[in-house]
């Protein structure tokens, strides 16, 4: 183990110097030397929305890189009373981060301090995680090259001081490039490279017409939508690139987005799959990341 012991005193961060015992809000710990010593040597962080989809991905890890059969292996949660769910194989975390933008960017935030304390420097993030096709077929995987806002343009708005600043919302083209390289030559789905919409919310945000609220527009209206979404070559809707390809942005960490589509939008608004279907459309996205990470540790 590293000696980390120079940081009992006193721990840097973004050129900030703060005491050992530093709280992290969004994911309820202090950080410390046994933090520190607990999550040093990480590289890879894996973001799915739900803790059951993170504990999933984990159990999965155990099996391919150690042998551990899921049946003899329960991942133990290390953030045990935070909003998020973390579990740790070898040097990869499987993170649940929640649903939308703003859950995300507080994961990101914290995780990416707690990265930096534990003297982890060269990092990935790849989101993994569930979307709306747009013209491909459901069950088909897509890894996102840039994230657009519902607005069909691009980057991240934030207002700081009172003034909004849009940030780029690229993910890494090399990363991606080599997610696409580790697939196998025959696969039994889909895989795209293209781009993503991040919607503002799960109905209106992604042109639906089974919400709460009757949308103000008609079919005709979202059918001239969808025509400029395929000329962008955007594959699916989400909730969340748009905030971690920024942050990874401005945080100098690569980073990518693996999504499953669940439906084809053109063809409605509802999950038409059984049970079954979707339990196997999701773990095509787990799939395709660990064919990556195996690739990257063998």
């Amino acid at each position: 183990m590293q000696n980390n012991s120079n940081l009992n005193k006193t721990i840097q961060y973004n050129g900030n110097k703060f005491m050992q015992e530093h709280y992290l809000y969004n994911l309820n710990i202090f950080i410390n030397q046994e933090v520190i010593d607990k999550f040093h040597g990480v590289k890879y962080v894996c973001m799915q929305g739900s803790g059951d989809r993170a504990k999933a991905l984990a159990q999965k890890l155990a099996k391919v890189t150690l042998g551990i059969e899921e049946t003899y292996f329960t991942p133990q949660n290390l953030f045990k009373t935070a909003k998020f769910e973390v579990f740790r194989v070898g040097n990869i975390l499987s993170v649940s981060h929640g649903m939308g933008t703003i859950s995300i960017m507080n994961l990101l935030d914290d995780i990416t301090k707690l990265m930096k304390a534990s003297g982890n420097t060269d990092l990935e993030y790849i989101r993994i995680g569930t979307s709306g096709g747009i013209n491909i077929a459901p069950g088909s995987v897509v890894v996102t090259d840039t994230a657009y806002k519902p607005d069909l343009t691009t980057g991240y708005p934030m207002t700081i001081l009172g003034k909004e600043i849009i940030f780029p919302t690229q993910m890494d083209a090399s990363l991606n490039e080599r997610i696409i390289k580790a697939q196998p030559e025959i696969e039994q789905f889909n895989l795209y490279r293209g781009n993503s919409i991040t919607a503002d919310d799960f109905y209106l945000g992604q042109c639906r017409f089974d919400g709460a609220i009757k949308p103000r527009y008609d079919e005709n209206m979202r059918q001239k939508y969808f025509k400029k979404i395929m000329a962008l070559n955007i594959y699916n809707f989400e909730m969340e690139s748009t905030a971690i390809a920024s942050f990874c942005s401005r945080a100098n960490i690569s980073a990518s987005m693996i999504a499953v589509t669940l439906i084809d939008r053109l063809n409605g608004d509802q999950v038409t799959a059984t049970a079954e279907e979707l339990d196997n459309f999701a773990d095509r996205a787990h799939t395709v990341a660990i064919n990556y990470l195996l690739s990257q540790i063998a």
